[in-house]
């Protein structure tokens, strides 16, 4: 009998273990609110420093009382009670992922669990990444028409809490500046908001930033620079406010441009009326050069050149003078220097007493070219 009952009592015993597997696999509970568990996006955004609002999980499913626990990787400063309710003040800036289960037990054990992420910033905002942005205009050509907009060389970018209204401030008034120049330009950044996403960059700068024609056309050539200090404020969270910089940066070229249809025009000619010479009618070039640099002009003589420049008809050949300046500086794009006058090209030609004389009737050209060297 005692070998019967240990025998039974062991059969028992087992009966038991089956019937309580059983339970467990026909009890189902899942995970409701938030729709985030199984699956993104995160809860609700946190804040260093500020109390978490309370979320509360739900359990449907089965019975009973629902029983919470959370593995590793909760944000510092948050805990799950037993009820499902999560909860504190978040102490560290992260993104935290972290499993969550919940158990319920009426007529067995059912489970559910789901992987839940947290966002946690700074009070209010926060860079991500670094706070020294840079913005660069490029090769600023005085001779261009502009205006001239700013590529992004350095981003900044930061985020701010859900909700959270910011503001950006800064002086408005900019200016590139160099040994010789002072170019105004207006900064773009990014504008204030009152509805963003904690998860999602801000950027702060745009390439809107801008310098007017009119600012850099009388700009000397050298590489010129700003540095402009940026506040991010924001209410309805606690902390003081971020601070940015904005590094800008452009250079000045040395250039010239040249345009229009020069020409000189002598006009009808004969040997008895312009038996002392003749003088051309110059229709000068239009020439814009940086401003202050030196410029180097010179000439190939002419498609006829002996000697002296030489038009020419045919196999007949006239004479003539031409002159030019040499060298001079450049007096900004919005000045013209081909004309005539101090610093100008003074462009004109001549034809000597006497060159006529032996000159039969005809047409007679010269194609001259300039060099212009800066």
């Amino acid at each position: 009998m005692k070998r019967n009952l240990k025998t039974g009592y062991i059969v028992v015993v087992f009966l038991l273990l089956l019937a309580g597997l059983a339970g467990t696999a026909h009890a189902t509970v899942s995970i409701t609110n938030p729709s985030s568990c199984p699956a993104p996006p995160p809860l609700t955004s946190g804040n260093v420093g500020v109390s978490y609002t309370q979320y509360t999980f739900v359990a449907v499913g089965a019975g009973g009382t629902p029983a919470w626990s959370v593995g590793s990787g909760l944000p510092p400063g948050l805990t799950l009670s037993s009820g499902g309710v999560l909860s504190g003040t978040p102490t560290t800036v992260g993104t935290y992922t972290f499993p969550v289960t919940v158990a319920k037990e009426v007529g067995g054990l059912g489970l559910a669990s789901c992987s839940c992420t947290v966002v946690v910033i700074g009070s209010g905002c926060n860079f991500d990444g670094t706070n020294i942005g840079v913005i660069s205009f490029g090769n600023i050509d005085p001779s261009s028409a502009g205006p001239i907009n700013n590529i992004i060389t350095t981003p900044v970018n930061f985020k701010c809490a859900s909700g959270t209204t910011y503001t950006i401030t800064y002086t408005s008034a900019q200016t590139l500046s160099g040994t010789k120049n002072s170019i105004p330009f207006t900064l773009s950044l990014a504008a204030g908001d009152t509805s963003n996403s904690s998860t999602t960059d801000i950027s702060l700068l745009t390439t809107a930033s801008q310098i007017l024609a009119a600012n850099y056309q009388n700009a000397y050539a050298e590489t010129d620079n700003s540095t402009t200090n940026v506040t991010i404020n924001w209410t309805g969270n606690t902390g003081s406010p971020i601070y940015a910089t904005v590094n800008a940066g452009g250079t000045v070229l040395n250039t010239c441009a040249v345009t229009g249809s020069p020409a000189l025009n002598f006009g009808t000619l004969d040997a008895a009326t312009n038996a002392g010479g003749a003088t051309a009618t110059v229709t000068s070039p239009s020439i814009v050069c940086t401003m202050g640099d030196p410029v180097n002009v010179t000439s190939n003589g002419g498609l006829n050149y002996s000697g002296t420049p030489r038009l020419t008809s045919g196999s007949y050949y006239i004479n003539y003078n031409f002159s030019f300046a040499g060298s001079f500086l450049g007096a900004g794009a919005t000045m013209n220097i081909g004309g005539n006058g101090t610093g100008n090209l003074n462009m004109g030609a001549t034809i000597p007493a006497g060159a006529l004389d032996n000159a039969p009737a005809g047409t007679y050209t010269d194609t001259i070219t300039l060099t212009i060297s800066y």
